[in-house]
């Protein structure tokens, strides 16, 4: 494993369910459970080749993706410089993921950049809190991770209707409380859901995440998954949880 610079704002994590480490920012911006999850969560079809990370960030979602399936190749989309950079040098520490790259752009930008259609799967940790809701962090990179500043879900929603062909899949995990608004975003775009998983803090609390699996022009009847809850009543990790830090991510088997 190569070692690049890493900043006084960065630290080294080992990531849980993987055999590898990533540089990630200590103002916040680092990964969450909610990023596992997803990553886990994902579900891969054998004729699936690219796949598109919106938001990548430091870049911690396509390295957990490309780790369950090394087949798959995948493009991170990111807007903040920054985080370009160190996904880059994420990657310069992992020299064994191949076909893995990070490009900086906006999602609004997408349609104008790149061709229609062009990938099998997009997967995406968008913003969570539109504008104006909740507290801003005072952080600027932590404000643009979290809140609606430069595109909003409905912006991720359309880029990724824009990158994928009839079947494409997009996978995301979003508010339980914007779910509804969310739907209407996809049906726009003509997906239909595929798969549903809410996610629960703790035990006995309402679902405040929620992933979705959508295919673009599906309209059968979605599979409704189990609930995940992090944490039990007693703080323990719930068993989903459990099984990641123990046992791993679930490689893809085709």
């Amino acid at each position: 494993m190569t070692q690049p610079f890493i900043d006084t704002d960065e630290r080294l994590d080992s990531i849980p369910g993987t055999n590898f480490s990533l540089i990630q920012k200590i103002d916040g911006t680092a990964f969450a459970i909610d990023t596992l999850l997803l990553a886990n969560f994902v579900k891969f079809r054998p004729d699936m080749q690219t796949a598109a990370d919106l938001g990548s960030g430091s870049g911690i979602l396509s390295f957990l993706v490309k780790h369950r399936n090394p087949a798959l190749a995948i493009t991170g989309f990111e807007l903040q410089e920054e985080f370009v950079d160190l996904a880059n040098r994420n990657l310069q520490m992992n020299r064994q993921f191949s076909d893995l790259c990070f490009e900086q752009m906006d999602v609004r930008d997408i349609p104008a950049r790149i061709l229609p259609e062009s990938f099998d799967l997009v997967i995406s940790n968008p913003p969570y809190f539109q504008m104006g809701s909740g507290r801003l962090p005072t952080r600027p990179g932590r404000a643009m991770a979290r809140h609606e500043l430069n595109g909003t879900v409905k912006d991720f929603v359309e880029a990724a209707t824009y990158m994928l062909p009839y079947g494409g899949r997009f996978c995301l995990i979003i508010p339980t409380s914007r779910f509804y608004e969310i739907v209407e975003y996809l049906k726009a775009g003509n997906f239909g859901l595929r798969r549903l998983q809410f996610v629960i803090a703790k035990e006995g609390e309402q679902s405040h995440l929620t992933m979705i699996e959508a295919e673009r022009f599906f309209n059968g009847r979605h599979e409704p998954l189990p609930n995940i809850i992090i944490h039990m009543k007693n703080n323990t990790f719930g068993p989903e949880v459990q099984q990641i830090y123990s046992v791993g991510l679930k490689p893809y088997q085709p």
